[in-house]
């Protein structure tokens, strides 16, 4: 039996299957972490999810302070007869805290942060936005020795539409090249900072 069309190339072979065997490898680094800083995986903070339980982060990220609602001093309001006027008395809110920046406790909420990860086998990014098109880190840098500059972006920037919600999202990544976990760290991003302690390993 005689070939019709001749002997296929063999390197066209080898080559699809070279592309096919990277595949996995491909995917786990693109797998939502644009950028310079080597990813490994990212989730919603207190998701129930393999990825979740798998990276214990430390500290634990989250709000620093309980907003609870105050008791109003003002007298009570009483509503006039029709056709009279009144005044309405309220009480103004908290002042921020002189370390806030001068951001209100809700918006230190949810300001960007860093933690731990497996005792300083990994660092954690959190962010907070939209829990479809959460954000992340898009580049680190490091500027000084135990100081890193984050610059944060879009993780799925084609995802369209976005859900309207304010939903904590972690993005775990390698350490930065001269970055220890036995030291103090200081995470700059851009308008602000965040430090956390030297882990226990």
């Amino acid at each position: 039996m005689r070939a019709v069309n001749g002997p296929r190339p063999v390197w066209l072979l080898l080559a699809m299957a070279a592309l096919l065997a990277a595949t996995p490898v491909l995917a786990a680094c693109g797998a939502g972490g644009p950028g310079s800083a080597p990813y490994v995986a990212e989730f919603g903070l207190g998701a129930d999810t393999p990825e979740a339980r798998e990276y214990e982060l430390t500290p634990v990220p989250g709000p620093r302070v309980q907003v609870l609602p105050e008791p109003s001093h003002a007298p009570r309001m009483t509503l006039p007869d029709p056709g009279e006027g009144f005044e309405l008395s309220y009480t103004p809110s908290p002042a921020p805290a002189p370390d806030s920046g001068g951001q209100s406790p809700l918006e230190s909420a949810f300001r960007s942060s860093i933690a731990w990860v497996n005792e300083g086998q990994y660092l954690a990014v959190i962010t907070h936005g939209s829990g479809s098109c959460p954000s992340g880190p898009d580049s680190i840098e490091v500027a000084a020795e135990q100081e890193i500059e984050i610059r944060l972006g879009p993780l799925f920037p084609g995802r369209d539409p976005c859900t309207a919600d304010m939903s904590p999202h972690v993005t775990v990544v390698e350490l930065p090249q001269g970055i220890t976990p036995t030291k103090q760290l200081v995470a700059r991003f851009g308008d602000h900072e965040a430090t956390i302690e030297a882990a226990s390993r």
